[in-house]
């Protein structure tokens, strides 16, 4: 039987429309109705988030980088293995292949804290588009977050 494995994004939007559905089911205050309530508090909101959406792309971007340096790092370990291959030493692999091994080891222990890190820096973010949405009544915090709007390309 294959496995099927669901994407963050896709498991974080259920997450999020299944909490905003018990957030909006309940029964709103007097001063929730009024037309103009939370006008005063909504530009500051709205601001912040576009703060904290920025901030998260920053995260997103950073952990690229990171990748990408670790890949370099491990692009060179490889190189200067196949190199020692020409070696007529008996043990010329032995060092250059144990230094791929472990970084190897040590890349994916990183890989799994930050993919730890930024699942839950998503979580407590998509959570503030949802408290957002059950201020304001709509959904459109959600839509203009640029985290949701990024193409399958960006996502991987």
């Amino acid at each position: 039987m294959k496995a099927r494995h669901f994407k963050l994004p896709a498991i974080l939007t259920i997450t999020a429309l299944a909490f905003a559905g018990g957030l909006l089911a309940q029964t709103p205050t007097p001063a929730a109705t009024s037309p103009h309530a939370g006008m005063a508090t909504k530009a500051p909101e709205a601001s912040g988030m576009k703060a904290d959406c920025e901030a998260m792309m920053a995260k997103k971007q950073a952990m690229k980088d990171k990748r990408k340096a670790m890949d370099a790092t491990l692009d060179n370990l490889v190189a200067q293995m196949n190199a020692a291959k020409e070696s007529k030493a008996a043990d010329a692999l032995e060092k250059p292949t144990a230094d791929v091994l472990n970084e190897l080891v040590a890349q994916r222990k990183a890989m799994y804290a930050m993919k730890e890190e930024m699942d839950a820096a998503m979580m407590a973010h998509m959570m503030k588009h949802m408290q957002m949405a059950s201020k304001t009544g709509a959904m459109q915090s959600m839509a203009d977050c640029p985290m949701t709007k990024m193409s399958e390309h960006e996502k991987h």
